[in-house]
């Protein structure tokens, strides 16, 4: 059965149709894939309904699986899984978890070794709402007005997961929370493409190496009122059956936080791991 690759938003996102990503995949189909997914960023297969180990042997069509530093949400069999709810302890939607994901950001930025690819199945959904957004960071980053461009050269954010917020460090287990900082570029070259894009994001960003705190919020506001325009995005609207694989290392992502008759929404995470730069 032959690939087939639908583009569904113009700046990234396409739909990969023709192969079942539940069975182990010869070499030929892994390399269309990994092409579709450099050349897209933001890849979905629609109608599999995924096991969790048939999503681990899947994410390692990108690359090597990673266990995410959130302990508590580890999947209760497999490490390299986490479980996005938005219910509490007592099986209710609650508030606080409701808002996990909103805001744009990459995945595991904070690490020394990022996750180079993100990958999301549902196991549950609301009839409304529960969309996520994505935006194009290689974009972001060409169309970028040269004199905001010239002032990031050379420079490196500073990375804690939240960033500066303490409620999203509190998801964290007590022995995690206030890491060092970690720092990479704020323009990072892609290892594979070797297009620039901006790699600094409004959720687990911090400040600027070297740079005083007010004129490093300052610049950062400003990357991220360019980076943050429609123009830049595309909108996934999840079904059943849907697998979402993105690429970290050059988009941004959001949840929407739309649900508004307050339904439950589960899914299943899983990441693959970067190279150190």
């Amino acid at each position: 059965m032959s690939i087939e690759v639908i583009k569904l938003g113009e700046p990234l996102l396409a739909e990969v149709r023709g192969i079942d990503i539940s069975r182990p995949l010869d070499q030929a189909t892994r390399d269309a894939v990994n092409k579709a997914f450099l050349d897209h960023s933001v890849l979905v297969f629609r109608d599999r309904e995924l096991k969790p180990a048939e999503m681990v042997a899947f994410e390692a069509v990108f690359g090597k699986p990673m266990i995410h530093v959130t302990k508590r949400y580890r999947h209760p069999e497999i490490d390299e899984l986490i479980v996005m709810t938005n219910l509490n302890a007592d099986g209710e939607v609650d508030e606080f978890e409701s808002r996990r994901g909103l805001g744009w950001h990459s995945d595991m930025c904070y690490l020394d070794q990022p996750a180079k690819a993100t990958m999301l199945h549902p196991l549950e959904l609301p009839e409304k709402g529960g969309d996520t957004l994505f935006a194009n960071m290689y974009l972001a980053y060409e169309e970028m007005p040269e004199a905001l461009k010239s002032k990031l050269q050379g420079l490196r954010g500073t990375f804690r997961f939240g960033g500066r917020s303490k409620d999203v460090q509190n998801r964290l287990n007590p022995a995690d929370r206030d890491k060092p900082l970690i720092d990479h570029p704020v323009v990072r070259r892609h290892p594979d493409t070797g297009r620039e894009s901006i790699f600094v994001n409004p959720i687990h960003t911090v400040g600027i190496l070297g740079m005083p705190d007010d004129e490093a919020v300052d610049l950062l506001d400003e990357v991220y009122a360019w980076c943050g325009q429609d123009r830049f995005q595309a909108s996934h609207q999840w079904r059943m059956g849907d697998t979402l694989v993105w690429d970290n290392r050059c988009t941004w992502h959001s949840a929407t936080g739309d649900n508004p008759l307050r339904q439950r929404r589960l899914f299943l995470r899983g990441n693959v791991a970067d190279s150190v730069h």
